[in-house]
């Protein structure tokens, strides 16, 4: 699955009042990636040591990586992982791709419940009884900003 990734490198030990204390050492997007977010962290992480600026050489840096899809990894050693320990990573983003997913679709449908009282003049009570599979009554209320009606 190849997705769009976006990362900041951070030498947290450079940080300083000149250079401003949040910005990266080095920052960009890497277009079509189709590994891990933690493979693509230790990858940069590695290219980095190999050419570190000298005004960081010695530091220890550590790398963001976050994906379009919600996969996101801190990485501050770049040893490959094997096994076990990348099957791990895998079920992490994998994990962290269906709650991306599972929160843009809630908020796709809180939309829609707001649409469907101001627009379409649906009371709170039949919205809510609409959504009862997916959401608790208090949960609808809220997004409707309704007490029962």
């Amino acid at each position: 699955m190849d997705s769009t990734f976006t990362y900041e490198l951070r030498v947290p030990a450079a940080a300083n009042t000149d250079e401003g204390w949040t910005e990266p050492a080095r920052k960009g997007k890497m277009a079509a990636w189709d590994g891990t977010a933690h493979d693509l962290g230790r990858l940069l992480l590695q290219r980095w040591y190999e050419e570190t600026p000298e005004k960081y050489q010695g530091l220890p840096a550590f790398v963001e990586v976050r994906s379009e899809d919600g996969r996101h990894a801190e990485i501050n050693d770049y040893t490959p992982v094997h096994g076990p320990t990348l099957a791990l990573e895998c079920a992490v983003e994998e994990a962290q791709v269906a709650d991306f997913a599972h929160d843009v679709k809630r908020q796709e449908l809180a939309e829609a419940m707001q649409s469907a009282k101001k627009f379409y003049g649906l009371s709170a009570r039949n919205i809510e009884h609409r959504v009862r599979f997916v959401l608790a009554p208090e949960e609808a209320q809220k997004i409707l900003g309704d007490a029962q009606e």
